[in-house]
């Protein structure tokens, strides 16, 4: 069995909740992306994957897991590990346990090992019947600031995962006895009028992470046509990101109450206001195609 024990990333100061609700700071989120980048460049990819009961250590393993370029579907949660304590695992194979620093160190001590545990540090171990090896300590201080493109090691160098490039998005519309309408929603900084637009996440297809964003910015649920409506490209992070399009047949309005960012605002207009209205002029052409 080949271990990797990775120490969750460092935490947000000055934190008034809960323990187990601190959430990454910028610095720690960034250390587990870069700990991710270095195990899909090594092709470590885990068969199972445990995290410890708290936000910090979830969070770490899903942001390294996507930098990666794996998905993060499949995180388990483990009390046993939350404790400190080893988790029962299999004889073969490759687990990657996620705990804050404070766990990983109880752990150390159960298996006999000197781990230095420092937040964003990843030890790679070989599991034993009797011993336990430690084969690296990997920090992600001394990891590459920028992320291979496309990955795991592709030959261009980004400010962000490779993932980060790769987005996508829906035009949500109704038909109505008065004609098509268009929904648009207000941008996260409520300067401009948007469609769901988002980051395709590994393990998803494009449509179907967009249906993903479409609930989350939106409140909207519905259905994605079979087609492409288009593309587009934007500057981003330091280059090229580019957006898949899709229409989407709206089926359902959340109520407020269930709508995960009701901050935005979200108002129905015609095909013609939308396409003069919307931030990315490319989209009126796409909403062109619906109405056809």
């Amino acid at each position: 069995m080949e271990l990797l024990i990775l120490c969750a990333g460092s935490g947000a100061k000055d934190w008034g909740g809960a323990k187990s609700d601190r959430p990454l700071r910028t610095r720690g989120k960034r250390q587990v992306q870069k700990i991710g980048a270095w195990l899909g460049k090594e092709r470590l990819r885990p068969d199972l994957v445990l995290v410890s009961d708290n936000l910090r250590a979830r969070v770490s393993a899903e942001k390294a897991l996507k930098a990666a370029g794996w998905t993060a579907g499949k995180i388990q949660c483990s009390e046993v590990l939350s404790g400190g304590r080893l988790p029962d695992l299999p004889a073969r194979g490759t687990a990657l346990l996620v705990a804050p620093s404070s766990a990983v160190r109880q752990l150390a001590l159960e298996l006999g090992c000197a781990l230095e545990a420092e937040p964003g540090v990843l030890f790679q171990l070989t599991l034993g019947p009797r011993d336990h090896s430690l084969i690296k300590r990997i920090d992600a201080f001394y990891l590459p600031d920028l992320f291979p493109y496309p990955a795991p090691d592709g030959p261009a160098c980004r400010e962000r995962p490779a993932y980060y490039y790769c987005q996508s998005a829906v035009i949500p519309y109704r038909r109505t006895t008065a004609g098509l309408e268009i929904l648009v929603v207000g941008s996260s900084s409520g300067r401009h009028l948007v469609v769901p637009k988002g980051i395709v996440e590994p393990g998803l297809s494009p449509a179907a992470s967009a249906l993903v964003e479409a609930r989350e910015e939106a409140g909207v649920e519905g259905h994605v046509g079979k087609m492409q409506l288009g593309t587009y490209s934007y500057e981003k992070w330091g280059a090229t990101c580019q957006v898949i399009v899709f229409g989407m047949e709206v089926t359902r309005v959340l109520p407020d109450t269930e709508w995960e960012e009701g901050h935005r605002t979200r108002k129905w207009v015609s095909p013609s206001v939308a396409a003069l209205r919307l931030n990315q002029p490319a989209l009126g052409a796409m909403i062109a195609k619906i109405e056809a």
